[in-house]
């Protein structure tokens, strides 16, 4: 008896949940009636299956070779202090006192910590030093009088962008031309 009667129910239901015939759809009586067929020529399988088979995969580096591209260690200057170290774009080291020359090291060797908790933890010597978009492009020198005082602190100076590192291009010093 409960089933036959949640059939019936459920029968009635959808019956009334259903459009009406002549309210808006998905059929074709719906599309207006100046709509054109679609402008161009249609591809044929042959065309098609061409097209496919010179867009395939390559496939993937074979074993022993080294996958061409762009390669993060390569373009990247390793910090390293008390085993922990980071990665900073190269070009983003913008100065090094001499006592923390050892602490620049050229590959990836010790604990991996991303930049925000390495420069959180070792705040006393890794500092941000927030550039313009203009001075990391080489648009804009970087004043020299705000970067000397940086260095006076006698800290590592790390360029960056929102507290993130960031190359900086070196813009090459004016000509000096003489008067004459």
């Amino acid at each position: 008896m409960k089933s036959s009667l949640f059939i019936v129910l459920a029968t009635f239901s959808s019956v009334a949940l259903a459009e009406p015939p002549d309210a808006g759809g998905l059929g074709i009586e719906h599309l207006p009636k100046n709509l054109k067929p679609p402008i161009g020529k249609a591809i044929s399988d042959k065309d098609l299956k061409a097209r496919q088979n010179g867009e395939k995969f390559g496939g993937f580096a074979q074993a022993g070779e080294e996958p061409k591209g762009w390669d993060l260690e390569k373009n990247s200057e390793f910090i390293t202090f008390d085993g922990a170290v980071t990665l900073v774009p190269k070009g983003a080291i913008l100065h090094v006192p001499d006592r923390y020359k050892n602490n620049v090291i050229p590959e990836l060797q010790g604990n991996f910590s991303l930049w925000n908790n390495f420069s959180t933890r070792f705040r006393g010597v890794v500092v941000s030093f927030e550039v313009s978009i203009a001075e990391a492009s080489g648009q804009a020198e970087i004043k020299p009088e705000r970067l000397e005082a940086a260095r006076k602190a006698g800290v590592i100076l790390v360029a960056t962008i929102n507290q993130n590192p960031v190359s900086v291009t070196k813009k090459a010093p004016a000509t000096a031309t003489a008067a004459r």
